[in-house]
């Protein structure tokens, strides 16, 4: 693991106008969040329409997924990766943030590393046949999560999975619900964020079986941030750097997004608290007067609209329980902060209205934290 060089100037320069210290030094997302959101105790009236833009891109979007649903998704046969498929676009010179799953909207990813009967099921439920090297692979050489689960199950839990005990999920789709700090590269950047990752390397000295898995374990997230940086740079997208506006940080929070979606098949692949984050940004470059309330809106009808794109190759058995093949991409806003502040932001109204300036859809799950007494009227009424 190579020591990351930093430009200091370039930190300056995206944080300029930013309150506290703390966060600098070490990331955290909650003590900058801390430091700098504006709870918004205003209306709705400041929210802006959509766009010919928008509506254009929701077309494509909506009409593709019809055409598809009528006739079948096109799949990768190949193992998907976060950097080795090449870049996808919806409509490439009308898009403002960019990145999707994969190089063809909609096309589903092979993930075998989750478990190669489920991934080779999805396959074949979507009318693709597996390729027989990378079944041997997978079968004979590889340990898939899915392998190592079972190998994990004592004689107990198999015994009240044979007799059908335990119902849910079927085994192969992960546990749990994944939740990235995806801001976490639109703030300080993957230069920095890998840089840590070096020094969390260095600081392990003990010689041990747990400190050996674990420097091998702090090894491949330095390499997956990486990876991310290849994904960027696929898009004309520098992301080893900070965002420099809320639009980069939009655009960074996406990129670090779809690179989860490229190779993670989860139940639920949750994009956390990221409005807050974002609103921050906006009000920097709403006093600066470096984008407009309907520029900024924009932004996020667009960063939503790929957010709708994610689809995942379930199987049959996957359909059976959730209908409507849901992906579960729950952001968080509003709610209270332990200051005893609330924390409603201009950002959540502006979530919010992307469910009419681009329609109503079930991804991404907009969650509003609060009882009636921590919340605003004004944002209450517009959930409501």
């Amino acid at each position: 693991m190579a020591t990351v060089k930093t430009n200091t100037d370039v930190f300056e320069k995206a944080w300029e106008g930013f309150k506290g210290t703390d966060w600098k030094d070490r990331a955290s997302i909650s003590r900058f969040v801390q430091d700098n959101y504006t709870p918004y105790d205003g209306d709705e009236s400041f929210l802006a329409g959509p766009t010919e833009r928008s509506l254009h891109i929701k077309k494509v979007v909506e009409e593709t997924k019809a055409h598809y649903e009528e006739t079948r998704f096109p799949m990768d046969t190949r193992i998907t990766s976060i950097a080795d498929i090449p870049a996808g676009y919806i409509d490439k010179e009308n898009e403002l943030i960019f990145g999707i799953q994969n190089d063809e909207l909609f096309k589903l990813n092979f993930m075998p590393k989750g478990g190669i009967r489920m991934a080779e099921t999805a396959l074949k439920e979507h009318g693709y046949e597996p390729d027989p090297a990378v079944h041997e692979i997978f079968t004979k050489y590889a340990t898939t999560v899915n392998d190592g689960i079972f190998r994990a199950y004592t004689s107990n839990i198999r015994r009240a999975r044979h007799a059908h005990t335990v119902t849910g999920l079927p085994d192969a789709y992960s546990r749990g619900r994944i939740i990235g700090v995806y801001a976490r590269l639109a703030l300080y950047g993957a230069d920095y964020l890998m840089q840590e990752k070096v020094n969390d390397w260095n600081s392990i000295a003990e010689i041990d079986e747990e400190s050996i898995r674990l420097r091998e374990e702090v090894n491949l997230q330095y390499q997956a941030l990486g990876e991310v940086v290849r994904l960027g740079d696929l898009y004309g997208l520098d992301v080893r750097k900070p965002a420099m506006n809320v639009k980069e940080a939009i655009q960074w929070v996406n990129i670090a997004f779809m690179a989860v979606c490229r190779v993670i098949n989860g139940a639920a692949t949750s994009l956390g608290r990221v409005p807050i984050v974002l609103d921050i940004f906006a009000e920097r470059d709403l006093a600066r007067g470096t984008f407009t309330e309907s520029e900024i809106q924009e932004f996020v009808d667009d960063f939503v609209m790929k957010l709708r794109t994610v689809k995942f190759a379930r199987t049959k058995a996957y359909d059976e329980l959730y209908s409507g093949d849901p992906t579960f991409i729950t952001t968080s806003m509003a709610g209270m902060g332990a200051d005893g502040r609330h924390r409603v932001t201009k950002m959540d109204y502006r979530f919010l209205n992307t469910l009419d300036n681009i329609g109503n859809a079930p991804e991404p799950n907009l969650t509003v934290f609060g009882q009636v007494n921590c919340l605003t009227l004004s944002v209450i009424i517009v959930c409501l």
